[in-house]
């Protein structure tokens, strides 16, 4: 039975953003993803992504973050995930409902220029940035974006 989808205004916050990719060769073989480490006092790997300004759209939202946390601008977006990232943080004393919306974005350059938000930024393997993401809700957006790569991107 599917499942009805869940009105925006339903969370208390909602951000935008991205799972990079970069091809090392023409023949779209070798697919790299950007993982950022982000600081604070708990430190974790992940993609680039912020909070949606009011009237904003998803995909303004994560092309504006994109170009925020990592310095680049000439990227595409491919496509949008349906894998939503849905968490429950604490705001204070306030435990509130959060969404992320991911894109698929395409990178034509591996220069990076992070911002303060990060303490480092790494090229990874699907395999190694599995191994490397903290939280399942990203491995699975992870995991979207490398079955559309290899069916729709990958010769």
């Amino acid at each position: 039975m599917p499942v009805k989808p869940v009105d925006s205004s339903a969370f208390d916050e909602v951000s935008c953003g991205g799972v990079p990719v970069y091809f090392t060769d023409e023949k779209n073989q070798e697919p790299l993803y950007l993982l950022l480490l982000h600081n604070g006092p708990y430190k974790y790997w992940a993609f680039p992504k912020g909070r949606q300004n009011f009237g904003e759209t998803y995909e303004e939202t994560a092309i504006r973050e994109i170009r925020e946390e990592t310095g680049i601008s000439d990227f595409d977006i491919l496509k949008r995930l349906i894998s939503d990232s849905i968490y429950f943080p604490k705001r204070g004393a306030i435990n509130i409902v959060k969404k992320v919306v991911f894109f698929l974005v395409r990178f034509h350059s591996q220069n990076i220029e992070i911002s303060k938000e990060h303490v480092t930024w790494k090229w990874v393997t699907f395999e190694e940035a599995l191994s490397m993401l903290t939280f399942e809700d990203y491995s699975r957006v992870l995991k979207e974006s490398h079955e559309i790569l290899k069916k729709e991107y990958l010769s």
